[in-house]
C-alpha cells in the first residue's frame, strides 16, 4: 500500500468529510473524520507542541492514552475505546498498525508517559519481520515497507535505544543505481526505484526526528558515504545527501511518486526537517522552507478544514529551521492548530 503514512494523513488524503465531535473525542485535534488518521494527527500535534515548549493540553494526552490497546499497540482510531482492538489485517487495511503505534509511542515518550511508550515499543518489536523491517498492518506474512519501517525504527530507537535499521539499508539504492539516485530508498524490496517520500521519512527518523532534537546551526555542507558503506550512520548520511540534492533541484516542490499527482508537501517537510536537525544542507533547507511558507495554506486546507497533521509538521519545520511558527508565511500555525482541538 503506497503512502498510507504520515504523508497521507498530513496531506489530508485519507480524511473524509467533517463529522461531529464525539463525547470521547474531547481533546482530539482536527474536526475531520478520524477513522483513518486520528492517532496520527494527535501524535504529531503533541510532538509539535513539545518541540516548541508549549504546554500540551491534558485532554489531548488523555485522548491519546485512551486510544491505546491493552497490548500496547494502536489502531488509527477507536470510536469505542471500551471495545477490544482489532488485530492487524493487511487485506482490509484495518486493525492495529505500526504507523499509528510508532507516532503514539513518540508522543507518549515526549510527554513523560514512558511506561505507555515502552508498551507501544514492545508491541512494535514483537511484530518486526525476519528481514528486520515492519509492515504497515503487521499481520502474518505482511511485507515490510520503508515508510513503516522508518517510523517503527524511529520509535523503537527513541524509546528503547534498540532500533534496527538494516531493512532501510537493504532498500537503499547503492552502487548499481544511477549516481543521482544513490542514497534514495525504494518503497520496498519489490520496487527498486527511488521513492522520495520514503527517503524523506527515513532521513527524518534516522536523524532522530521523533525525539524532536534541539535546533542547531545549519551548515552548507552535506556529508556523504561510500555507496557500499555499512552501518546506520552511513545509511543516514546517504539518505540526507540524496534528499539535499533532490530538494534543491525541485525547489522544495517534491512531486509524488507512484503515479500520484500533485506535490508531496509532507515528504518535502520531513526531508527538510531531517537536514535541519542534522545541521546540514543550508541551501536546500532555505529553498524548501521558502516554498513551504508560500504553499502552507494550500497544504493545510487541502481537505477543506485545517489539517492538524499538516500544521504540526510545519510547526516542527519552523522549530528546526529557526522560523517563527506564529508567522510562517503569514500564518500563525500555533493558533490554527489550537483552534482545531475538540
Amino acid at each position: 500500500m503506497f503512502y498510507k503514512t504520515i504523508a497521507a494523513a498530513a496531506a489530508g488524503a485519507v480524511l473524509l468529510t467533517a463529522s461531529p465531535a464525539l463525547a470521547d473525542d474531547a481533546g482530539l485535534y482536527g474536526t475531520g473524520d478520524p477513522t483513518f488518521d486520528g492517532v496520527y494527527r494527535q501524535s504529531l500535534a503533541i510532538l509539535s507542541l513539545e518541540a516548541t515548549d508549549r504546554k500540551v493540553p491534558k485532554s489531548a494526552i488523555t485522548w491519546l492514552k485512551k486510544q491505546q490497546c491493552d497490548d500496547g499497540g494502536y489502531m488509527a482510531y477507536r470510536a469505542d475505546t471500551s471495545a477490544a482492538c482489532s488485530a492487524p489485517d493487511a487485506t482490509t487495511f484495518s486493525g492495529q498498525d505500526t504507523n499509528s503505534t510508532s507516532l503514539a509511542a513518540a508522543a507518549l515518550y515526549a510527554v513523560g508517559e514512558r511506561n505507555l511508550a515502552k508498551k507501544a515499543a514492545s508491541w512494535l518489536l514483537k511484530r518486526q519481520n525476519a528481514d528486520n523491517g515492519w509492515a504497515y498492518y503487521p499481520a502474518s506474512g505482511a511485507a515490510s515497507d520503508a515508510n513503516s519501517t522508518a517510523l517503527s525504527f524511529g520509535a523503537v530507537n527513541l524509546v528503547t535505544g534498540k532500533g534496527n535499521a538494516k531493512y532501510l539499508r537493504k532498500v537503499q539504492l547503492r552502487c548499481s543505481a544511477k549516481k543521482s539516485q544513490q542514497g534514495a530508498l525504494a518503497y520496498d524490496t519489490t520496487s527498486p526505484t527511488a521513492n522520495d517520500n520514503a527517503t524523506g521519512q527515513a532521513a527524518w527518523t534516522l536523524s532522530g526526528g521523533l525525539g524532536i532534537p534541539a535546533p542547531r546551526k545549519i551548515s552548507s555542507k552535506v556529508p556523504n558515504a561510500a555507496c557500499d558503506a555499512t552501518g546506520t550512520k552511513n545509511t543516514t548520511k546517504r539518505a540526507l545527501h540524496y534528499m539535499n540534492q533532490r530538494l534543491f533541484d525541485t525547489g522544495g516542490k517534491l512531486p509524488y511518486g507512484g503515479g500520484f499527482p500533485g506535490t508531496d508537501y509532507a515528504g518535502a517537510t520531513m526531508g527538510t526537517i531531517a537536514l535541519a536537525e542534522s545541521g546540514v544542507g543550508r541551501k536546500a533547507v532555505t529553498k524548501t522552507t521558502k516554498y513551504l511558507k508560500k504553499s502552507s495554506d494550500t497544504w493545510v486546507t487541502a481537505n477543506g478544514s485545517d489539517s492538524p497533521a499538516a500544521l504540526a509538521m510545519l510547526i516542527l519545520l519552523a522549530d528546526a529551521t529557526g522560523e517563527n511558527p506564529k508567522d510562517f508565511g503569514g500564518i500563525n500555525l500555533m493558533s490554527r492548530l489550537a483552534k482545531t482541538r475538540q
